[in-house]
Parts: C-alpha cells; structure tokens; sequence
C-alpha cells in the first residue's frame, strides 16, 4: 500500500522523519548474536525503532524506504550508531566486552563513508574490532569498485564488515567469493526453507567464509531444531526469536544477566 502512495504522502512522511530525527524519535533497540557454542550473547546488533508520539511503536520496514529514497539513511544511521555506541561504552565500561553491529546501506558505500565511521566509532571510546558494519544484501550491492574499496577500507581500520542476509536472492557465491567481508550472515529465508537445496547453499556460503577465516552468523533461529540446523551447517553464531527478539537498552542488562 504505501508503494502505491501519492508523492505528496511520501514527501510528508519524509518531512516527518527528519523531524523525528530531530527529536531523537528515533532511537535504537538491540537483538543479540549467540555464540553457538558457548551460548552467550556475544553482539548486539543496533536495530531503528520510531517512538512516535501518536502511533507508539514503528517498525523500520514504515520508514527506513522513505529514508532510502530521500537521503536520509546516512543521517538515521548516525543517529542510531552514536546512541547504541554510547550505550555500548558504557557497557564496556562495565566489563561486558560485547561487540555492536549497525546496519550500513550500499547507497552510503562511498570513499568518505570509511573515515567517517571510523573517526565516528573512535570518538565514541570503541575499539574498531568491536564494531561491525552490516551491508544488507541487496540489488544495490554490487561490485563496484567504490563500494569494495570502501568495504576494504572499513577492514583495514579494524572494523568488521559483514554481508547480511545471504540467500535472499542476490548474490551468487561466486559474488560473495569476490567481495571484502569478515561475517557472513545467513538468510532467515534458508532456515525455513527445507531441503537439501538449502542446506548446500548454506553450506558453500560457509566455505567460501571458512575461506577468509571469517564469523557465519545464521539468522531466523527460532526452535531448538533451528539452532541444531545451525550448527549442522557450521555457522558460529545463530540470532533470532529462539534467543531474543530486539529489547530496548533497559532489556539488555537482563539478558547479560541471564547467562
């Protein structure tokens, strides 16, 4: 439906979200990463949540297509990384030594993205290996040269680069084979789909990463059956429902508390 919406409403939704922006509506919720292994929650990955003032909880799948389109996605991304890193510093501070995922657009893969995040993640008080940029597999995710020099740039500054949501469809292995990344997340879409078929992706993905020493992270967990799926495959981690789904800051020391 709001594909179908008038240029008008989407200019007013965009006008609303820089506004909310501004505001500091828009804030961060945190889904952790299970080591599969150790079953501890290892990283928290950054989610954007709208507080809106009248309609209470929005979910990024209402706004972050607005910001995609109007430019703001590199200004919500800001405004998400500082309030989680805050968050996560003082965690450290704390001795929980947990790392911090956000989500990264191909559309902010340009030369400057890599030293702004890095001075960014500096001025928070954050050891670059603590942090990981999470680029959503998508159309827009090529390979060109822009985007893989900014994604090699990311990894020589000590900050971890991960290609989210592998098998949704677009790209190959012989893609990911080719692209700069130290994590590899797995498509919920596999885990539900059975069949061997699935299971081979799964698992050349995971070969391709074995290659690059690199983490495989297996999204979607959301049964025991799941979580032996996981394994099975060879990922190290698992996210999802079975573990947690995405708490506001205040959960988070419940769930460090828990295990």
């Amino acid at each position: 439906m709001e594909d179908r919406a008038s240029s008008s409403a989407s200019e007013n939704s965009a006008e609303e979200l820089q506004r909310a922006v501004r505001k500091g509506e828009l804030v961060p919720y945190f889904q952790p990463e299970y080591d599969l292994v150790s079953g501890r929650p290892v990283v928290f990955e950054a989610l954007s949540r709208w507080l809106h003032p009248e309609r209470g909880l929005v979910m990024p799948d209402r706004f972050i297509a607005v910001a995609e389109r109007t430019g703001l996605i590199g200004e919500l991304g800001r405004t998400i990384l500082a309030q989680a890193g805050r968050r996560v510093a003082d965690w450290h501070r704390r001795g929980r030594r947990i790392g911090l995922a956000v989500n990264v657009s191909p559309s902010q893969l340009r030369p400057e993205f890599a030293t702004t995040m890095v001075e960014f993640v500096r001025a928070l008080g954050l050891p670059e290996w603590t942090v990981t940029a999470e680029i959503t597999e998508t159309p827009a995710l090529s390979e060109t040269c822009e985007e893989v020099e900014t994604m090699q740039a990311l990894i020589a500054a000590g900050i971890g680069v991960s290609v989210d949501d592998f098998g949704s469809g677009f790209t190959s292995i012989e893609a990911l084979g080719r692209m700069p990344f130290t994590e590899v997340k797995i498509d919920r879409s596999l885990m539900r789909r059975p069949g061997a078929e699935a299971d081979a992706l799964a698992i050349e993905a995971i070969d391709v990463a074995r290659m690059r020493h690199a983490v495989v992270v297996a999204e979607g967990i959301e049964t025991a059956q799941d979580v032996a799926r996981a394994k099975g495959w060879g990922c190290d981690r698992g996210q999802g429902f079975f573990f947690s789904p995405a708490v506001p800051a205040s959960d988070v020391e419940r769930l460090l508390a828990a295990v």
